[in-house]
């Protein structure tokens, strides 16, 4: 199952090792997300098809293009990733239908997925069958991390992820922390940071994909 905020999400991904897929831990959503013991086919039940045919169809109209999520309180988390996509976090974990945590960019900035985290703190189980109707093994767990963005005294801006650092209390990430650990360059500006708690992962494509709604990749998305 895709699972990006995995989308960082700097972040998802894989490395074609000896002809066969490997998963690595990288620091976005999906990298770091854990597959369930029995993970359903890609490709969606018929039910299923139902619910993200009409998640699609909403939000394709709500949010279709990045300017529309930067407009909504969204921010870009991720540079372009293997996948074809690029990861806006709205610095929400209470996600409803039409409102992801999490939504899916291409290079062109048109919208072409999304995900819905939930704290596993704040949900034991993952939300009911009746709000999300979708079999229970599409989702996933993603692991405790951080993301982080800055921008170098030539304007470029890197975005990044790496994990929890031994020197972090609860939650709380400070400047100081990241500058100590040497993940920020001496001459550079941090913009933001958030940390990333273990949650629950719902994610898939909101276009058209041959391999199935939730599949990892998608060939009609290029990088």
């Amino acid at each position: 199952m895709k699972s990006k905020s995995r989308s960082y999400i700097g972040t998802w991904r894989s490395l074609i090792v000896a002809g066969a897929f490997v998963l690595l831990y990288t620091f976005n959503a999906r990298a770091a997300g854990m597959q369930p013991a029995a993970t359903p086919p890609p490709k969606p039940s018929a039910a299923e098809s139902t619910f993200v045919q009409d998640v699609a169809q909403q939000l394709l109209a709500k949010y279709p293009t990045d300017q529309s999520a930067l407009k909504a309180g969204y921010y870009r988390t991720t540079r372009l990733e293997p996948d074809g996509t690029i990861i806006y976090f709205n610095n929400r974990w209470d996600p409803t239908r039409l409102q992801p945590n999490f939504l899916w960019y291409d290079k062109t900035g048109k919208l072409v997925g999304l995900d819905y985290q939930y704290l596993v703190s704040a949900y034991p189980k993952p939300p009911s069958h009746s709000v999300f109707p979708v079999s229970a093994g599409r989702w996933t767990t993603i692991d405790p991390h951080i993301h982080y963005g800055y921008r170098l005294p030539d304007g470029t801006v890197k975005r990044k992820g790496y994990g929890m650092l031994p020197s972090m209390k609860g939650n709380t990430l400070t400047e100081s922390e990241l500058r100590a650990a040497k993940l920020v360059p001496a001459n550079a500006k941090l913009l933001w940071t958030y940390v990333h708690p273990k949650s629950w992962d719902l994610g898939f494509w909101l276009v058209p994909n041959p391999k199935g709604a939730f599949a990892d990749l998608n060939p009609n998305v290029k990088p």
